[in-house]
């Protein structure tokens, strides 16, 4: 079945690249419950090839509205769960709908940028982060930061549309930066992750903007070493 993400023709691929990055407002809102729908395989899957282990304590930078949150903790016994967005509209979203998981402790969601993460030397056992690294304002910097707050031996794993993909759609001209597989191994290399390593899955696909598309997400993995 082809899945839609369509809006109302009054926001411009300018506006909607901006929402994409950083959700605000009403409008926002609306962004943000069309990305469910959009990123729905890419985010589960993402999850999947992550294959958390029970008692991990697990980060998401950019979590969104949190919509995907307890697909996450069902992979696995006992896992904690800390999300970040720098969308306050988003982790205001994310609270209301997993109110009953921040109860129960088992999940904490912050308004945070990659750029300075409120937390610890090594205090996770992975992270995970969907479509975020076309808005990551200093890549290097922002792939080591994320390599600080691993535990040794713990996995980053970056789910993401390649280049020759999003050079077919408009919005990509307006705020994002594009990304090959190689570029995003060299990324991971670089900053200091070791058994660098990609897969692909294919989806079913996608009308965007009244045009239809043929969907692959790409899974990038590094590791932390001891």
């Amino acid at each position: 079945m082809t899945r839609k993400f369509n809006i109302e023709e009054s926001l411009s691929a300018p506006e909607l690249a901006s929402h994409l990055s950083n959700p605000d407002g009403e409008t926002g809102k609306q962004v943000g419950l069309l990305m469910n729908e959009g990123n729905k395989h890419i985010c589960l899957n993402s999850y999947k090839v992550l294959a958390p282990k029970g008692d991990d304590r697990i980060l998401e930078i950019g979590m969104g509205n949190g919509f995907f949150i307890p697909e996450l903790l069902s992979l696995a016994d006992n896992l904690t769960y800390v999300g970040v967005d720098y969308s306050s509209t988003m982790v205001g979203e994310a609270l209301v709908l997993n109110a009953e998981l921040l109860e129960s402790k088992q999940v904490e969601l912050l308004e945070a940028s990659i750029e300075k993460l409120p937390f610890d030397d090594n205090s996770f056992d992975c992270i995970a982060t969907t479509n975020t690294l076309y808005f990551w304002p200093d890549p290097g910097p922002n792939a080591q930061e994320l390599l600080r707050v691993l535990r040794p031996e713990g996995r980053l794993l970056i789910g993401y549309r390649e280049k020759a993909f999003m050079d077919k759609i408009e919005i990509s001209n307006y705020g994002f930066t594009q990304y090959t597989t190689n570029d995003v191994e060299a990324l991971l290399s670089n900053a200091g992750f070791r058994a660098v390593q990609t897969e692909s899955i294919d989806e079913p696909e996608l009308e965007f903007a009244g045009k239809l598309f043929e969907m692959t997400g790409f899974y990038t993995i590094g590791v932390k070493s001891i």
